[in-house]
């Protein structure tokens, strides 16, 4: 660029005065224009995971038979029990229990035509809702015995209700039942320094997760983290932490658009490759390949 066209007149006074008053090469500068760019691409990662945990993978019910949408919301919701994630099975169970009030106007062209009965309509739906649960807390560890003992006792007690809202109110607590039971039964011979590790990497999987930072939330050492979790869970803290990752990932893989790079990114993995190396080796396929199989439901 010419000096005349930096100094054109038709830039802003602003942009003239700190352009003919900045040298572009000095070191200083230079270092913190770069300061300036990673916080703003931080801001930016941010920004983008609010979006995606309060869009793309919101647990609100959404107006209209947006398929789409619904599928994207059962498929995150149905990731929390699988995880056994109780804090946000917890936000999610407390922050629809306004919406258990309601009564129900079954809609064919998402769920088909089961029933007019808005009463018959509830219930079919808890038995859906229940059934893809159990399922998702057998794919997160859950001894299938259990499960589907908790899943066969929620629907026995469903035969006895007549009150929609308690029928409504029944599919959270089922759902609250069975995350609960999948965190307890995967850490069941785990301390409790062990399980605070683990819930604080469950809702921290976008952020750069070190040992120290458990061992600081923990006032332990890095050592002795380390150890626990080798003697408790048979896997380093690194290795859990990374498969944890690499399970959401999947997760976002299926329900966004996000290019391979952004989902590593938003992971905080070191490097795309990096992410995609690991993806590969646990799961056999790449992550473009994962999605183009037809695991996206976007």
């Amino acid at each position: 660029m010419k000096n005349n066209d930096i100094n054109n007149t038709d830039s802003p006074p602003i942009l003239q005065d700190y352009l003919s008053n900045t040298d572009i090469n000095d070191p200083q500068t230079l270092q913190k224009n770069l300061d300036f760019l990673e916080k703003t691409i931080r801001d930016d990662y941010k920004e983008i995971i609010s979006s995606i945990d309060d869009h793309l993978f919101m647990t609100q019910d959404t107006p209209g038979a947006d398929t789409g949408t619904r599928r994207i919301q059962e498929k995150a919701l149905y990731y929390y029990v699988s995880s056994g994630d109780i804090l946000r099975i917890d936000e999610i169970v407390a922050s629809t229990v306004y919406d258990t009030e309601r009564t129900p106007r079954p809609d064919s062209t998402v769920y088909g035509d089961v029933s007019e009965d808005p009463i018959l309509y509830s219930k079919y739906m808890l038995i859906a809702s229940v059934t893809l649960a159990t399922r998702a807390a057998i794919d997160g560890g859950l001894a299938e015995h259990i499960a589907y003992a908790i899943s066969d006792g929620f629907l026995r007690h469903m035969d006895k209700l007549t009150d929609i809202q308690k029928i409504n109110l029944l599919s959270n607590k089922a759902l609250r039942t069975l995350t609960y039971a999948v965190h307890d039964y995967n850490y069941r011979n785990c301390s409790l320094i062990t399980k605070t590790c683990c819930d604080y990497i469950l809702r921290h999987l976008h952020d750069d997760i070190r040992i120290k930072t458990l061992a600081d939330l923990t006032h332990r050492s890095p050592n002795y983290i380390s150890d626990l979790f080798q003697k408790e869970l048979s896997v380093r803290p690194t290795v859990f932490i990374r498969n944890k990752k690499l399970e959401y990932s999947k997760v976002m893989l299926e329900t966004t658009e996000l290019p391979v790079s952004a989902v590593s990114d938003l992971l905080a993995f070191p490097s795309t490759s990096s992410f995609i190396t690991y993806f590969k080796n646990k799961y056999g396929t790449t992550p473009l390949q994962y999605r183009s199989k037809g695991h996206s439901s976007v």
